[in-house]
């Protein structure tokens, strides 16, 4: 009976318009990970845009999922966790690890409608936005000097930070490498988050210039005009607010799918 019931769900008339192929493969898609972009699969992501509204009233009816859909990508928003026993750190999330993580977060968002503009670039519009790593890098530690001046961290600790936040940013396709040359083939990313011990020198020669990085649209969803209370705890980020810790981490999620 409940297989009857699917059919007769997936015969409706606009999704018979979609058909069965295309539309199990865009609710896989869709599910698989917290962005499907529209360079993924053009073609594919044509065709939801064109049948967004069946889909939003889907997962509406059946999960209570929001979807969105822009022109640049899709993803689904997941208001409420239905199962009690699971903690904040077995959720699907995007977490933020503390303090230092939120700050350079939000001037990655500064940085990235920085380098939008310096490229004459139209963020609701362009697939991303290319950067090389060491422009970041200089951008965050000036940064840090303009409002902590002696107070900042060491070097060290913001570069070991974004190193952290780089990794879970590539893992829910907020970011991806486009180029890497020299010994970052080598070596692999960590060496541009590296500096010689007691010396203001990269470890490797401009081993930071040699990685080129591509902000993807998801990291649009950040940005303040743009939260939700699903994707953000309202609460204010700043050089010296440090998130809540121990076990109560729901301050310190942003929501990926």
């Amino acid at each position: 009976m409940a297989r009857q019931t699917n059919v007769e769900l997936m015969s409706h008339d606009v999704f018979a318009r979609v058909g069965l192929e295309k539309t199990r493969r865009i609710l896989n898609v869709l599910t698989e990970a917290p962005f499907f972009y529209r360079t993924d699969d053009v073609d594919l992501f044509g065709v939801l845009r064109r049948s967004a509204e069946l889909f939003e009233d889907f997962f509406d009816s059946l999960f209570g999922w929001r979807l969105h859909v822009d022109s640049q990508l899709a993803r689904l928003i997941k208001p409420v966790t239905c199962n009690p026993r699971l903690t904040p750190r077995q959720r699907h999330v995007f977490r933020i690890g503390g303090r230092h993580e939120y700050v350079i977060l939000t001037l990655l968002l500064e940085f990235h409608q920085m380098q939008a503009d310096q490229q004459n670039l139209t963020l609701d519009e362009c697939d991303e936005v290319c950067f090389v790593l060491a422009d970041f890098i200089e951008f965050v530690f000036s940064r840090y000097q303009e409002e902590l001046a002696d107070d900042s961290p060491s070097e060290e600790r913001l570069l070991e930070t974004m190193r952290t936040l780089f990794g879970k940013l590539e893992q829910h396709r907020f970011l991806a490498v486009r180029q890497r040359v020299d010994q970052a083939i080598e070596e692999g990313l960590k060496i541009g988050f590296v500096r010689e011990r007691g010396s203001a020198a990269f470890s490797a020669p401009q081993a930071s210039a040699s990685i080129l990085y591509a902000l993807l649209p998801g990291i649009r969803c950040y940005r303040p005009d743009r939260l939700v209370p699903e994707d953000f705890d309202a609460k204010a980020v700043s050089f010296n607010a440090e998130p809540k810790g121990g076990d109560d981490t729901s301050a310190n999620e942003i929501t990926s799918h």
